[in-house]
């Protein structure tokens, strides 16, 4: 705004310099060419103001998006139409988009054209998906200024297009198992494999309290491992009954509402990426997992048992814009008993929501960005990088 406001005084102050010239070369050289000069100069400001206030009553502008739903890297072009009603050539007109740093504009923000009598001009705009979620694009000004460029005027654009959202989805890194992490989670794991092996060496059930086991050999279906005995021996344990419990580790994504930036969007792609690829290794185990997400002032609970559940996930974190839930905490997981998995998006200028949840839970484990720079002492910590490798934090 301010520098509108000074182009226009700038501009304003050329004009009259330039018939303050008119005047002198009428005083000193020539009294014609000089009323001539200035008697232009006047003339033409009216008719281009003249011209300039019936473009802006008929020149319309409509603009609208190719898309609402785009990967990260892919772009996102908004159309911006201008139509001239009228016969009259219309001056410069221009349109300033914003949008929220989940899309690059690149070092154009204003972009401009012109129109020679009754005709349509049309502008694309391509923005660039940089950072998952929920993106907005809105205009910021529209306007037309005379032919001189010295007075601007406001163009209405309807309210139903003034603003945009594009749901961008967050990339599932493609990442090798980690193996010290899942056997970490293998504590967290709510299921019934908690049931102690049984004494019984043969491989037909008893009826006894307890299961029969072996060691796991290549070969063996994956769902039949016992994932709290495999953590315990440090060797994989097989279940040799007939009944298969699935693994059901709890997780849930505490994201508190913090201004969009670059840092805070990359932090927040991070973790949300980290929980994809994480549920990913869980999926090609055979486990399963249950994942929160607060969403439309509601927990959500996402049953996550194959590769096609992350899919409709990743969708959801594309639609996601963090808000303050009245519990940190989902209530089932609350009321449960188990031990939760917690990821979250917090910074360190502000985590006073996630240590909170630390204090509730001091079993919990927590699931944080490296760069993010947090630390729990008090509870099982784990950072991931931007390479997404998952690190135990030294602190525990």
């Amino acid at each position: 705004m301010r520098e509108n406001i000074f182009r226009t005084i700038s501009s304003l102050l050329s004009y009259i310099g330039c018939i303050c010239v008119a005047i002198l070369i009428m005083y000193y050289l020539n009294g014609t060419i000089g009323i001539f000069i200035a008697t232009a100069l006047i003339c033409a400001f009216i008719l281009s103001l003249v011209l300039t206030l019936i473009a802006a009553k008929s020149l319309s502008v409509s603009i609208s998006t190719d898309t609402e739903l785009i990967a990260k890297g892919e772009n996102i072009n908004c159309t911006v139409k201008f139509t001239n009603k009228f016969y009259l050539p219309v001056p410069i007109a221009e349109i300033e988009i914003e949008a929220t740093p989940h899309l690059s504009q690149g070092e154009i923000s204003v972009y401009k054209c012109a129109l020679a009598g009754k005709s349509s001009n049309t502008i694309k705009i391509p923005l660039k998906a940089v950072h998952g979620g929920m993106a907005r694009i809105s205009v910021k000004r529209a306007a037309i200024s005379d032919f001189l460029g010295i007075l601007t005027f406001p163009l209405s654009v309807p309210e139903e297009e003034r603003t945009f959202k594009a749901a961008i989805y967050p990339d599932i890194p493609d990442v090798p198992v980690q193996t010290d992490f899942l056997k970490t989670t293998n504590r967290f794991t709510s299921t019934d494999d908690e049931e102690e092996e049984s004494n019984e060496t043969s491989a037909i059930p008893t009826g006894m309290p307890g299961y029969d086991h072996r060691e796991y050999v290549p070969g063996d279906p994956i769902k039949r491992i016992n994932w709290k005995l495999s953590s315990k021996r440090d060797i994989y344990m097989i279940r040799l009954d007939e009944q298969i419990h699935g693994s059901g580790q709890l997780f849930f994504l505490n994201a508190p509402e913090y201004e969009e930036t670059e840092f805070t969007l990359e932090v927040r792609d991070i973790v949300t990426e980290c929980a994809l690829s994480i549920l990913g290794m869980l999926v090609r185990e055979g486990r399963d997992a249950v994942f929160y997400l607060y969403k439309d002032k509601t927990w959500t609970a996402n049953e996550i048992h194959e590769a096609g559940d992350i899919l409709t996930l990743q969708e959801l974190l594309a639609h996601f814009s963090p808000s303050k839930p009245s519990d940190p905490v989902p209530e089932e997981i609350a009321q449960s008993g188990k031990t939760p998995i917690c990821l979250t998006t917090a910074v360190k200028e502000d985590f006073s929501e996630v240590s909170d949840i630390s204090s509730r839970f001091p079993e919990a484990l927590i699931l944080s960005a490296q760069k993010a720079e947090l630390y729990f002492p008090g509870s099982p910590h784990w950072t991931v990088s931007d390479e997404f490798e998952l690190i135990k934090s030294s602190e525990n």
